[in-house]
């Protein structure tokens, strides 16, 4: 039986936010620091101090990183097991086919629309509160576009492409190994369906007229002669 490829159950909103967010974080993270490596070269590290990148930004980077690493082996276990369950319940007569290219796409740009606003919301936010925070006046807005930040639309936009670019891969595996698994749900479900109608001895099969009147199980009348 072959099966095409469907629509996956749909996930819990709070783990695909979670998700989400927290590539948001890694992204925000990876793009600040390289956005003042492309400004600053060589004086990355004073620039760093001297807009207030102190150990603060130092326990942020620490904190992502191991929310990163978390992220990575929750989406790791979860896949192992999504394919574990998918071996078990497939059989030789199931087929659903890959993923088509679409099916990615979609996901990724559908990632990349939320990753990257919320990347840059963040910078804007993080870079202001850091410039108050040793005395400088906050930039507000300009942040997105000065000689002190450096192609700030251009590296948000590409790293938070590679954040969705995993995102999306992750999906788009996820998505099939819950299709395998649905298909050979529906696929027990059916053949269970017909043992109850077919095979077990203590279904009655007979007439709903008969047996609802009562008089299936009687002995036929006797004679009157007899």
């Amino acid at each position: 039986m072959r099966v095409a490829y469907s629509a996956p159950m749909i996930e819990g909103h709070w783990r695909a936010r979670f998700r989400l967010g927290a590539l948001a974080a890694v992204a925000f993270v990876l793009a600040h620091d390289l956005v003042f490596l492309l400004t600053d070269r060589g004086s990355y590290g004073l620039a760093l101090a001297r807009t207030g990148h102190g150990d603060q930004w130092t326990g942020t980077v620490i904190l992502v990183a191991g929310l990163a690493l978390a992220l990575a082996v929750l989406g790791t276990v979860r896949l192992i097991s999504l394919s574990r369950l998918a071996r078990e319940l497939d059989a030789g007569d199931l087929i659903v086919r890959a993923g088509a290219i679409r099916d990615l796409a979609g996901h990724l740009v559908r990632a990349w629309l939320t990753i990257l606003p919320v990347a840059l919301v963040l910078f804007v936010g993080v870079e202001n509160i850091e410039h108050l925070s040793v005395g400088l006046p906050a930039p507000g807005l300009s942040v997105l576009g000065s000689s002190q930040y450096h192609s700030v639309f251009a590296v948000f936009a590409l790293v938070s492409l590679l954040a969705a670019l995993v995102d999306a891969l992750y999906q788009w595996r996820r998505d099939v190994l819950v299709a395998r698994i649905e298909a050979a749900r529906a696929r027990l479900r059916h053949r269970a369906a017909l043992v109850v109608r077919r095979d077990l001895p203590w279904v009655d099969r007979r007439h709903a007229s008969i047996t609802g009147n009562g008089i299936s199980g009687r002995a036929p009348p006797r004679p009157a002669f007899a």
